[in-house]
């Protein structure tokens, strides 16, 4: 493969990467900022929140490195 042709791909790889991180990052600043405008009554009610949060996380990174849709 030419050199140039090779140089191009990658910046063409790296850029999707790119805008994939930033979507993902995102969604999760999205996910985070809603959180916080709920204004919890009480600790346990933010505590609760986030562990909704984490575990939709946690299943979404399984799904991933388990390569499941």
């Amino acid at each position: 493969m030419d050199p140039a042709q090779l140089k191009q791909l990658k910046q063409r790889v790296e850029e999707e990467l790119r805008q994939r991180e930033l979507a993902l990052l995102e969604f999760w600043l999205k996910e985070l900022k809603a959180l916080e405008a709920k204004r919890h009554r009480d600790l346990a009610s933010l505590q609760s929140d986030l562990k909704l949060l984490v575990n939709r996380m946690e299943t979404r990174w399984r799904r991933l490195k388990g390569g499941l849709p």
